[in-house]
């Protein structure tokens, strides 16, 4: 017989101080909206690197999708680990890594180089942002997550929505290297920030710690079998678990516009309106305004959650009212902007209509990342896995055609065609609140409302 070890409450991230909780949150955002601002800051120097490397636009592109191929890998290698190990010891050494491959990327001799080096940055870079949900998911209780995901929302979808706009002046005054030596000076002052303000967040780490402080080492599986069995969930449940999938496609395709646009607003502003490549940068601003308009009313999400939680009990599906309403600003915002960005219609106008669509996608993101956390507890960290692996397959392919599509079709089908898609997607959220409960039901990863209520009360 073993003695039982347990946590002090004190020691329990759920109940630390609030400066502590939020100095760490903060450094989970910040390298969040780092990673995404790299994974975007590409399209800016699209130009460059087609005349530095004498190939055409379309393979200057491809970097962007070299990143996005990493970040799809990255996180079914590094979020099992993190649950081995814990979640600081992953982040120390990937954004180390990270460093120094977007060091190597401003040194690149040739395209080559650079497309091997934007995967490694993709593949070292995921994992602070897929894993940074399971460190917000251990630090705050059910009740208290709308907040601190929305800043997490709000850093991942504001990093490549900023990254154009601050690399299309760049781009017009400096070397496309320049984008590289940015990224690399902000990576290095967050890592710093990092190492001596996130501690360690996954309570089954740091109970193990404790244990062996203690001398008391229960029987376990081996490093090598519980790897294995990590390893292999983000796959087991994304093709097992229908709401997974079902969330992974949908905010997938949702994550795709997103890195369409960085190709299609190009196309739209620059050569059909004549726009400098600074100028065409500002197109992004409605995206930004509607994203930060959507962060502000996180504590109204959490006012409503806490509502519905009085209604029908401390359910996953009290994430999800709101999102069936806001779920058609999607097609909207499509439908908008591809009908009036065409002159002579005032630019403002389709400028404007990225602000439904910034609602939507942070809304959308805020809720399917809250309920994820929300079904499956201590998976949660495998589970943004392999939602991750979905969205930037679908972010690293639809740049590809996104030239092709605005060009060939015109700006008004090419983004219909996209609100259409948009449109039998929107039901997802209204199909998961009246049938997530009978699909969690039958899940093996779920957690039960027990098991919240525990985490309700750390």
């Amino acid at each position: 017989m073993h003695t039982t070890i347990q946590l002090e409450p004190d020691e329990m991230p759920t109940n630390w101080r609030a400066s502590k909780k939020w100095s760490a949150t903060l450094i989970i955002v910040l390298m969040t909206a780092n990673i995404t601002f790299a994974s975007s800051i590409h399209t800016a120097a699209i130009m460059g690197v087609s005349e530095a490397f004498h190939v055409s636009e379309t393979v200057a592109t491809l970097p962007v999708t070299t990143f996005l191929l990493g970040f799809a890998t990255g996180p079914l290698l590094f979020a099992p680990l993190s649950e081995v190990l814990g979640r600081t010891l992953i982040f120390r050494v990937v954004l180390g890594l990270f460093i120094c491959f977007n060091l190597a990327c401003a040194l690149s001799p040739n395209i080559y180089a650079l497309l091997i080096l934007r995967f490694l940055c993709g593949f070292f870079g995921a994992p602070s942002v897929t894993n940074s949900g399971g460190s917000l998911a251990d630090i705050w209780p059910q009740s208290q997550r709308s907040v601190p995901f929305a800043l997490f929302t709000t850093g991942s979808s504001l990093g490549p929505v900023v990254a154009p706009i601050v690399g299309g002046y760049v781009a017009e005054h400096l070397n496309w290297r320049w984008h590289y030596w940015i990224v690399t000076s902000v990576s290095g002052a967050v890592y710093i920030a990092m190492v001596f303000l996130l501690p360690e967040t996954y309570t089954t780490v740091l109970l193990r710690w404790k244990r062996e402080k203690t001398g008391i080492k229960p029987p376990r599986m081996t490093f090598k079998e519980r790897y294995a069995t990590d390893l292999t969930r983000p796959w087991v449940m994304l093709f097992t678990e229908p709401i997974l999938f079902t969330l992974g496609l949908y905010s997938a395709f949702i994550w795709g516009i997103l890195y369409l646009d960085f190709t299609a607003y190009p196309v739209v502003f620059q050569q059909g309106r004549d726009w400098s490549q600074g100028k065409s940068g500002l197109s992004f601003i409605g995206i930004g305004v509607g994203m930060a308009l959507a962060t502000a009313s996180s504590p109204w999400i959490n006012d409503l959650h806490g509502a519905v939680v009085r209604k029908i009990g401390l359910k996953p599906e009290a994430r999800l009212p709101h999102l069936i309403f806001l779920a058609w600003l999607i097609p909207t915002a499509l439908f908008w902007f591809g009908w009036t960005a065409p002159p002579p219609t005032h630019p403002i106008v389709p400028i404007a209509a990225g602000v439904p669509f910034g609602i939507g996608f942070v809304t959308i993101f805020l809720g399917t990342n809250a309920y994820l956390s929300d079904c499956y507890g201590r998976f949660s960290a495998s589970a943004w896995a392999a939602n991750a692996v979905l969205r930037s397959l679908f972010s690293a392919g639809f740049p590809l055609f996104a030239r092709q599509m605005y060009v060939r079709m015109g700006t008004p089908w090419a983004s219909s065609t996209l609100a259409f898609i948009a449109v039998g997607l929107a039901p997802v959220p209204l199909v998961l609140w009246k049938w997530g409960g009978w699909l969690r039901g039958r899940s093996r990863f779920h957690i039960s409302t027990v098991e919240l209520e525990k985490d309700e009360e750390g």
